[in-house]
């Protein structure tokens, strides 16, 4: 009987969750084609995304965040406790039909509004529990904001209660969340840092990207603003700078608006756009153009830095600093790494933004300085050890669990 793996994952803002979980599982499924593969996900955009073929996933009534830990249904015309119990209640009754060997949960410990509680009391009750994993960005905010979510959240215990292991999609030496974070010792015995969710682009895909882009004898600029949701003053700022005449003149420049931008600005940034710059709403394979661009423009989410660095692409990063600011954080880092230019959004001008793309074209790309980036292998590996062990395998080699303190 094959493995089942399932997988938890919430956007309440952007795609960046649901394409982190869809990453992983493309790169596992192309290397174990016997499991049994289902993403649990509420992103509105999923049915609109490159889905592995293996994995099947049910679709979570969606939400919209209003501010940290704050939701509210994105459609759903239904009172916040309705609105809860209905997303638990499918959670809850997915695994217990699935009954899967590992449940890899993407972020949040207790999940959307602590809809995952349910869950996880019955998968640790079952008669064979199988193995439950918390799987966790580089950065999850300011120190401080995290250290008290998780204090009022009491899910170092749930951690300690619920979950086996704890995975960071990241680098230790570049962030160290279990020290910055102070996590206990026993939580910190759970902690594997699998390296930055890569993907393999190889040099006929980036050369093909540059052809379909239009950009074979000329510097290739991109500006890609994620799902696009809150990403319009960097494209109308880029779009400013290039009617200005402030961009290289030789430069091809291609915005990608995103899925989750607004009808009404997108219609407006199409509708006349300034020479030398296409508009689109959507570009096949982005990380191809991404690795096959001279300079990326954008913001400093988690996917994004992962497909600059497959490629060491040079990069102006805009990040966003509301509701969360592990965006900012993510962007110093890389800016002090002389991977990317780093912009305050404070300092978000035509000029500014225009000068620090000049200066992200004379960067080489260097790859010595590049932290670890084979996350996606490394994940694979993870979840084919988890699902190939027997329950006695997997006694023997995996430490007794410590008493809460």
């Amino acid at each position: 009987m094959p493995g089942r793996w399932m997988m938890y994952s919430h956007d309440a803002l952007g795609l960046g969750h649901v394409q982190r979980s869809l990453a992983i599982a493309r790169a596992v499924i192309s290397v174990r084609t016997d499991i049994a593969a289902l993403l649990v996900t509420c992103s509105p955009m999923i049915d609109a995304l490159p889905v592995a073929p293996g994995l099947d996933y049910i679709k979570l009534p969606s939400a919209k965040k209003l501010a940290n830990r704050h939701y509210v249904p994105r459609t759903l015309p239904v009172g916040a406790d309705s609105f809860r119990g209905l997303r638990a209640g499918l959670v809850r009754e997915a695994a217990k039909q699935f009954d899967p060997d590992l449940f890899l949960v993407d972020k949040s410990p207790a999940g959307l509004m602590g809809e995952l509680y349910d869950t996880l009391w019955f998968l640790r009750g079952r008669p064979t529990p199988g193995k439950v994993v918390l799987g966790l960005r580089d950065i999850l905010d300011e120190p401080a904001t995290v250290r008290e979510e998780w204090r009022t959240g009491d899910w170092a215990r749930l951690v300690h209660q619920s979950y086996d292991e704890v995975w960071i999609y990241g680098d230790r030496a570049l962030f160290d969340a279990p020290r910055a974070y102070e996590w206990p010792d026993w939580l910190q015995e759970r902690v594997r840092y699998l390296g930055y969710l890569v993907p393999t682009i190889t040099d006929s895909a980036r050369s093909e990207a540059r052809h379909r882009l239009g950009a074979d004898d000329r510097p290739l600029a991109i500006v890609t603003v994620g799902g696009g949701e809150d990403g319009g003053r960097i494209v109308a700022t880029y779009l400013e700078a290039a009617r200005r005449g402030l961009l290289p003149a030789d430069l091809k420049s291609v915005v990608v608006l995103g899925p989750c931008m607004a009808a009404d600005v997108q219609r407006a940034f199409l509708s006349v756009p300034p020479v030398g710059v296409d508009v689109r709403r959507f570009v096949p394979d982005l990380a191809s153009a991404v690795a096959a661009a001279d300079v990326v423009i954008g913001m400093a989410g988690y996917n994004t830095v992962c497909e600059l660095m497959a490629r060491c692409t040079p990069a102006v990063l805009v990040p966003r600093v509301v509701p969360r600011r592990e965006q900012w954080m993510r962007a110093r880092l890389l800016a002090e790494r002389g991977l990317a230019e780093c912009l305050e959004p404070s300092d978000l001008e035509p000029v500014v933004l225009a000068a620090a793309v000049r200066r992200a074209l004379e960067r080489p790309r260097s790859p010595d300085m590049l932290p670890a980036v084979d996350g996606l292998e490394q994940a694979a590996r993870q979840i084919h050890r988890l699902l190939a062990r027997t329950p006695d395998e997997e006694s023997e080699s995996v430490p007794a669990v410590p008493e809460m303190p």
